[in-house]
């Protein structure tokens, strides 16, 4: 719930994130981030005794188990504007997973350049609640010196703060954090994993994720299937790219010997070289014959 909520507002114009640079390198947006004039730090504006007073009771049904409902409660309280941000931080040490989630999304709404230091501080917060936050801002916000003080969410205890650090990372072009989208590509995050693999396109070799073709083989013996399904999911996310390094790898992934995986690469290929459907089901030897064919076109991508 939390990922579509957060996707309604990072995929909207207001939080569109930017596209940024590789694996810790500037392109020509973290260049242009980097050298813009920022706007000042700017403490939120204070609301009148009545305003709060609507705010207070806004935030008290943040908590909703209705994710409808929810939904409905966090637009009244993002309306406050940046009014609502001291408050939401004040709530902010809730364990209350509904309203954990109804803040973040406020709050990640709600932020601007004006409060990147409140971004910036989420990222060694002892409260769940900001670090989601942060790993969410940093992507919207688009800072370099932030992206750089990212990767260490990659490793904390909360999943979604885990997964949100590696979307922003992917988003701003930084390839290390691929593999950490692999887990949840077959998941209701699959619309941003996707919505953020445009900023790696071009931007290296995805060597990180490309590894997870090739798996430990002690692993390979005794967890077939979880192997299977993440090169599967691999494949994917190549496919999804479509650059030139990603089709390299998806001709090495011709040559894994699960059936569902040599199918993936099979599918992708024909897709990015060619624009061409999928493979029809048939025999094997239709197969193999294809894999051969596929092998024999020159490189490239879209």
């Amino acid at each position: 719930a939390l990922g579509a909520a957060l996707a309604l507002v990072l995929l909207s114009p207001m939080g569109a994130a930017q596209r940024g640079g590789d694996d810790g390198a500037d392109d020509d947006a973290d260049a242009a981030a980097t050298t813009r004039e920022l706007p000042a730090v700017e403490a939120p504006p204070e609301l009148d005794a009545r305003q709060q007073a609507k705010l207070d009771r806004a935030l008290d049904k943040l908590g909703n188990s209705n994710a409808e409902r929810r939904a409905e409660t966090e637009a009244d309280v993002i309306g406050f504007g940046r009014g609502a941000i001291p408050a939401l931080l004040d709530a902010a040490s809730t364990t209350h997973e509904g309203k954990q989630a109804g803040l973040v999304v406020c709050l990640a709404a709600l932020v601007d350049l004006r409060d990147r230091e409140i971004v910036a501080a989420g990222l060694t917060s002892e409260h769940v609640v900001l670090r989601r936050l942060a790993a969410v801002a940093v992507g919207k916000l688009g800072l370099p010196e932030q992206l750089d003080a990212l990767p260490p969410l990659l490793a904390d205890e909360d999943e979604i703060v885990r997964i949100e650090a590696a979307l922003s990372l992917v988003t701003h072009g930084r390839e290390q954090a691929l593999p950490h989208l692999i887990a949840v590509y077959d998941s209701d995050w699959q619309p941003r994993v996707l919505a953020a693999l445009p900023g790696v396109v071009d931007k290296g070799d995805h060597r990180a994720l490309v590894a997870l073709l090739t798996p430990d083989p002690e692993r390979a013996q005794f967890q077939p299937d979880a192997v299977a399904a993440e090169q599967l999911a691999t494949v994917r996310m190549l496919h999804a790219i479509g650059d030139q390094h990603a089709v390299i790898a998806l001709r090495r992934a011709l040559d894994i010997s699960n059936n569902l995986v040599q199918r993936g690469a099979i599918d992708a290929l024909r897709d990015i070289l060619e624009d061409k459907p999928p493979l029809e089901a048939g025999s094997i030897f239709a197969q193999v014959a294809e894999v051969e064919r596929l092998k024999q076109l020159g490189a490239g991508g879209r």
